[in-house]
């Protein structure tokens, strides 16, 4: 070990080690379930019969991107569970590649254009896909060298890419499937319409915002009275254009005359009908509604029960088209405005009132979206929905934690035809072709040049693109399938060795905002085409929030950047730092100030090392076969033991934060704190330095294990130093297993010691007598067996609470402060030390202060309101808070009472 200390230097750089490791991991394909099957010497076919597989594939970040803190998140615990399971030994895939992100590449790229004076209609199709290519070469491998930087154990000679040759060819085969199945369709529905990404958008590409707005009541005078009128009120005037009828509702007393009646559209002297539908709100408004099935998801409902005119009157940027009248030409803010304005000339205006409504915007430019018919192609999926609710219901696929299967489940149960086509030049083009001659529409993986029915050559591709979650859809299968397009093709769709061994996937990690957009649709995908699911498991993770739990967004300027952050703190802490933090599906509550203390912890763990080997001489091995081993050696292993069970139950169960605390717990509190303190007594008696020696390595190397999922980087380099052949890597060694030669009753013994130590320092800090300064002390206890476990392990008790003369007796001393033990006390000669009065009256303060905190506790919890509606985590916090109250006063009265005496 001598040149491992010389290797060890004495500050804990976190940089040197991450730019040290992945490099090398990623040369000697340490992810790679090839390289781990030659290592811990696997057979694959007996892994996969019984169920020995692990394998998870990345929820595809955009090509466009940079790690954002979402990213972190939820790659490091997909990181935890792969580099966990491949140590278990289960054979371990993990599959990164990016998303090509229509819509955000197609921005980006425009904008650069822009910058160039340039713009995509000056160019052909083929031209601009060549220019985002090109930048796809050049800028889009950012965010996969940020995964490197955050140490992600991905094998990467399975990148894939949505758009790659595999990938593409696989969505066309799909999308022919289905169509031929008659799952997909083309149709002129109403949308969600972006006119800033001028596109089409699915529903649950449509965020909803609260937003403070008005209602605008205006006379729609009765064409066979133009001095009667019916009052309506709209949030959106500018749509009257586009109103083929007004409606009430058939119950409504009110309105019954106006029933079968007509009114002139105002501005537009357009007779339009009075009719009568159940969907009208009677209480909403005047209880009259304009109706517009061309911009309105229920006016279009409306319009088809009553067989109602569509007169569409914006055209895609969102501006008034020829059916507009004057207005044409007027982007609709304007449009509203000009009709304001004209309404009120005509007396036809009555008020407006401030009124907040919900208002959908682009998910991705958040722009406000317009309703609007337009024909575009549908996937018909509530057929597919019913396999994939089942596949939940019966238990197939686990939601955890549970109750995100109930959200699962509301959408799933009430879900609507899936819009896919966008009007967007990146993208996976639709496979179909129409004849311009004979109106023919062929839907083809291979390319038409030729029309099938009149023979005629003037054929068409269709201009639009496939909605992006229409290739992530299949990304657990897509991703273990070939990636050329010979593969592709036959009556079957290909079938691969990865295929069969890791498909279905173990489980998907994602946040609860994307369950609609992909994992639904992933389900759905699976089932539909490989027949089976797609991944066992779904864990959902809460979003980020700041300190004062806010959503963390650029406008707030609370946006945390995870790069600086694991520049300025080191990957390990910052990756430690955030699954500490991980409630079970909750949102996560990013504080800095835990962040500096699991830095503080890898300075700890590395001070841990340097201590361990600079005080064991240099030619030193670890023994085969264990020496004798003192009780506190026999203590560590037991606690070893016991935190492995609990480290390996959390990892096993998605408990993250619970796998944090508790492996810092056993490092920090029980391994440095109790352990290495008296390990240091031990070191200096030649009859325990050798078993002390022996535990001190044996139980550090099996902590960088349990360690090293959440801290690759500093585990690594520290396991190294043990391998001196410099041919092994921590990655791929084997998961701890239980250590023996422990007993219960030294652990036992031990720490009854443990807790003298303790109470001696607790009543030292009470009465402010200095850590060291040394002190006399009487340990008392009626109890023999209990002095003779005291007596033989004194000598811990002297250096662990800096105590100069120790005795052991059953009788109580004349003099002493008294701190009270199980069974037993302890009284410490240190009046002498303390100004009596002044601690007396503080004490007195103190326990007054405590009362009155144990008051309000105890009232809190004999409400039974508190105890049957409060969350159960908060009543136990309660009990736990009235336990330390009453805990805490007892031993100040204890010391008041040795005070007065």
């Amino acid at each position: 070990m001598a040149e491992n200390k010389k290797e060890l230097p004495p500050k804990y750089n976190p940089f040197g080690l991450q730019e040290k490791w992945y490099p090398r991991w990623e040369k000697e394909k340490v992810f790679s379930w090839k390289k781990q099957a030659e290592v811990q010497n696997l057979n694959i076919e007996e892994k996969k019969e019984r169920g020995e597989v692990f394998s998870m594939v990345i929820p595809p970040p955009n090509v466009t991107g940079s790690l954002h803190l979402g990213h972190a998140l939820n790659h490091t615990i997909q990181d935890i569970l792969a580099r966990y399971h491949r140590m278990k030994g289960d054979l371990t895939l993990w599959v990164p590649g990016t998303d090509h992100a229509g819509i955000a590449t197609q921005n980006v790229v425009e904008k650069l254009l822009a910058k160039e004076g340039k713009s995509r209609m000056d160019m052909t199709r083929e031209e601009f896909e060549k220019r985002v290519w090109q930048w796809k070469e050049e800028s889009g491998g950012m965010i996969t060298h940020q995964q490197r930087q955050l140490g992600e154990s991905v094998d990467w000679d399975y990148e894939r890419f949505t758009l790659d040759e595999g990938c593409s060819e696989l969505v066309k085969e799909v999308f022919v499937r289905l169509y031929k199945e008659g799952f997909i369709y083309r149709a002129e529905r109403i949308i969600n319409w972006c006119p800033r990404c001028v596109t089409a958008l699915s529903n649950i590409e449509t965020e909803y915002e609260e937003r403070n707005g008005k209602l605008y009541y205006i006379h729609y005078p009765f064409a066979d009275n133009p001095e009667e009128f019916l009052e309506i009120a709209t949030t959106r005037p500018e749509t009257m254009l586009g109103d083929t009828a007004v409606a009430v509702h058939p119950d409504d007393d009110r309105y019954q005359h106006a029933i079968g009646r007509e009114v002139l559209l105002p501005l537009m002297n357009r007779k339009i009908p009075v009719i009568a539908d159940s969907y009208v709100d009677k209480d909403f408004g005047t209880g009259v509604v304009k109706i517009t099935p061309a911009h309105d998801p229920n006016d279009f409902e409306i319009g088809k029960r009553h067989s109602l005119s569509i007169l569409r009157i914006m055209d895609d940027y969102g501006h008034i088209n020829e059916n507009g009248g004057k207005y044409k030409g007027l982007s609709r803010e304007a449009a509203r405005k000009q009709i304001l304005e004209d309404l009120k000339k005509e007396n036809l205006f009555i008020r407006e009132e401030k009124h907040k409504h919900s208002v959908g915007t682009c998910y991705r430019c958040h722009h406000i979206v317009e309703p609007l018919t337009s024909l575009q192609w549908f996937v018909k999926i509530k057929p597919l929905a019913e396999p994939a609710i089942d596949a939940v219901r019966s238990g197939k696929i686990r939601f955890v934690p549970e109750r995100w299967k109930n959200v699962y489940f509301n959408w799933m149960e009430n879900i609507q035809d899936w819009c896919i086509s966008r009007q967007l030049w990146w993208g996976h083009r639709i496979p179909a072709y129409y004849c311009l001659d004979c109106s023919h529409l062929e839907v083809s993986k291979e390319k038409v040049t030729t029309c099938p029915e009149c023979k005629s050559n003037n054929v068409k591709q269709d201009e639009d693109v496939l909605d992006t979650w229409f290739s992530s859809a299949l990304w657990p299968f897509s991703t273990l399938m070939p990636n050329n397009k010979e593969a592709y093709g036959q009556a079957d769709l290909p079938r691969t060795k990865e295929l069969s061994l890791f498909y279905p996937t173990s489980v998907l990690v994602t946040g609860f905002d994307i369950i609609f957009f992909w994992v639904a649709r992933m389900i759905m995908a699976g089932l539909h085409f490989m027949h089976e699911i797609p991944f066992h498991d779904v864990y959902i993770h809460g979003l980020v929030r700041d300190a004062t739990r806010q959503k963390m967004s650029k406008s707030k300027g609370n946006v945390v950047n995870p790069l600086e952050k694991m520049d300025e703190y080191g990957t390990d802490a910052f990756r430690f730092f955030l699954i500490s933090i991980l409630p079970e599906g909750k949102d996560i509550i990013y504080d800095e100030s835990r962040l500096k203390g699991y830095q503080a912890f890898c300075n700890k763990i590395w001070n841990t090392a340097r201590f361990i080997w600079l005080n064991q001489p240099a030619d030193f091995k670890l023994p085969e076969k264990a020496p004798t081993l003192s009780e506190i050696d026999q203590y560590m292993i037991t606690k070893f033991n016991t935190g492995l069970q609990e480290i390996t139950r959390a990892l096993e169960s998605y408990r993250f934060a619970d796998y944090a605390s508790t492996v810092y717990d056993l490092f920090w509190k029980t391994f440095c704190d109790q352990y290495v303190e008296l390990a240091k007594v031990n070191l200096k008696e030649p009859d325990t330095a050798d078993g002390t020696r022996y535990t001190l390595n044996l139980v550090f190397m099996n902590l960088l294990k349990l360690l090293s999922p959440a801290m690759p980087f500093i585990t690594e380099e520290l396991f190294s130093q043990y391998d001196e052949n410099k041919n092994k890597f921590l990655a791929l060694e084997k998961w701890p297993s239980e250590v023996s030669n422990a007993s219960t009753e030294a652990e036992k013994n031990i720490a009854f010691i443990l807790k003298i130590i303790s109470k001696i320092r607790s009543v030292r800090a009470e009465l402010g007598v200095p850590p060291k300064e040394k002190i006399e002390v009487t340990f008392v206890s009626e109890d023999e067996s209990l002095r003779r476990v005291v007596k033989t392990n004194q000598k811990y008790i002297l250096a662990g609470a800096n105590v100069n003369t120790f005795h052991v007796q059953a009788e109580v001393p004349k003099k002493g402060i008294k701190g009270i033990l199980d069974k037993a006390a302890v009284y410490l000669n240190i009046l002498d030390f303390v100004d009596i009065t002044r601690e007396k009256a503080r004490i007195e303060k103190e326990i007054a202060t405590l009362r009155k905190g144990l008051l309000v506790c105890q009232k809190k919890l004999e409400n039974p309101a508190f105890k049957e509606k409060a969350p159960k985590e908060l009543v136990e916090a309660e009990l736990q808070k009235e336990k330390n109250y009453i805990a805490k006063i007892r031993d100040l009265e204890t010391l008041l009472q040795s005070l007065q005496k």
